[in-house]
């Protein structure tokens, strides 16, 4: 478990400047290396969120729009913090809508504690102002909201409204 988390953190930042390095050796050799075959499939499931190819991590968030690949709760949300990691929040920044936007839907077919999980790793990784805007425009063009989802995305986007309070 260490050594995928390992090749995940180094996958997340193997675009930046002086680091850069073929990541997609690391994980085949990682996804290679596991035996359990639970493990091995989770790994080859958040692969795609780490993808240093934008159109490749587009296409891993539109899956999600497909409640099947929204099976395996815990993998989603941990490739879902990975595609809004704070190092890629400025390309992830387009997530966040459709993110909220299928908040209903998850409620409805995900498991009780699933929306807070999906919300809280999608607005993890962000700080900025924009983001925030995201979320409060959403929050205002949805006034019947369900009031538990409403207070789910406030309490999610809290650390995020904070960060941008303390930025000004």
């Amino acid at each position: 478990d260490d050594m995928t988390t390992l090749a995940f953190e180094m996958a997340v930042r193997s675009d930046l400047e002086g680091l850069e390095f073929e990541v997609d050796h690391v994980l085949e050799y990682q996804l290679a290396s596991i035996e359990n075959p639970d493990k091995k499939k989770r790994m080859a499931f958040i692969i795609p969120a780490l993808s240093r190819d934008e159109d490749t991590r587009d296409a891993f968030f539109e899956s999600l729009k497909d409640p099947q690949n929204r099976e395996h709760e815990p993998w989603v949300q941990t490739a879902l913090r990975y595609l809004h990691h704070p190092l890629r929040a400025t390309q992830a920044i387009k997530y966040i809508q459709p993110s909220l936007r299928m908040l209903p839907e998850i409620q409805e077919t995900g498991d009780i504690f699933f929306p807070m999980g999906w919300l809280e790793a999608t607005l993890s990784g962000h700080q900025s102002a924009k983001a925030s805007g995201i979320v409060k425009i959403y929050l205002n063009n949805h006034p019947d909201l369900d009031p538990k989802l409403q207070q789910k995305v406030l309490q999610a986007a809290d650390p995020l409204f904070r960060a941008v309070k303390l930025s000004k």
